[in-house]
């Protein structure tokens, strides 16, 4: 875990996105690689194999809609040079997004990327395996940034390959995949609707209401 930490330092990162917990239907996902409480402090590394103390000095939901999103944010204390510093990283538990599934909200994906897209430094995004939940942030993320330069995001499917040249399997499976279409109709069809209503004439409002029911029919989620 101190070579986690290491590297959120050595990247200037200001953001950690975790999209899973740390057990799932029993089993464990991932290390309590955190501080989880106000006050909290763990302590990774030795004094002279790069000692970095964590210590938790926030915590709050994200919003009221999205409380499911735990904000931690941690101040990490080592030595640069010889010299002490510290910086302050902000830890974005999402807690209700299944393994392998999709999580019960539309808009929640978006409202997060919209508090990290500021950053200049890398953003960190994990889960457990680091290509479903995190495959599934990543193309709503590139696939939003591209249609807001106007670019044609039409062909999904060779989206879906070009990032997996990056992160091979990204996305694991129909349920995240269908996820991502609907996060991304509900942004631009349903946030911004007066902006892209020549969308939905001609029978397009009734083409994406039966979309979204069926969606709801496979997945269970609105």
């Amino acid at each position: 875990m101190q070579a986690f930490w290491a590297m959120v330092i050595q990247e200037k990162s200001d953001y950690i996105l975790m999209l899973c917990n740390t057990i799932e239907c029993d089993k464990k996902k991932c290390e309590q690689y955190w501080p989880y409480e106000v006050g909290e402090i763990m302590v990774f590394g030795e004094e002279n194999e790069g000692k970095i103390t964590a210590t938790c000095v926030d915590v709050h939901p994200m919003s009221d809609d999205d409380n499911f999103i735990r904000v931690s944010k941690i101040r990490l204390d080592y030595k640069d040079g010889g010299n002490d510093a510290s910086r302050t990283v902000c830890h974005y538990h999402w807690e209700n997004w299944p393994d392998r599934g999709v999580p019960p909200t539309k808009l929640t994906a978006i409202n997060l990327l919209a508090e990290i897209r500021g950053s200049a430094t890398p953003i960190i995004v994990h889960c457990s395996a680091g290509i479903g939940r995190t495959g599934t942030i990543v193309a709503i993320s590139y696939v939003q940034e591209k249609m807001q330069i106007g670019e044609d995001c039409q062909a999904m499917s060779e989206l879906l390959k070009e990032i997996r040249t990056q992160r091979p399997c990204s996305i694991q499976n129909a349920y995240q995949y269908l996820y991502v279409h609907r996060v991304l109709l509900a942004y631009f069809l349903e946030k911004y609707k007066r902006r892209f209503q020549h969308c939905l004439d001609n029978g397009g409002e009734e083409k994406y209401r039966k979309w979204c029911a069926d969606y709801r029919k496979i997945t269970g989620c609105d």
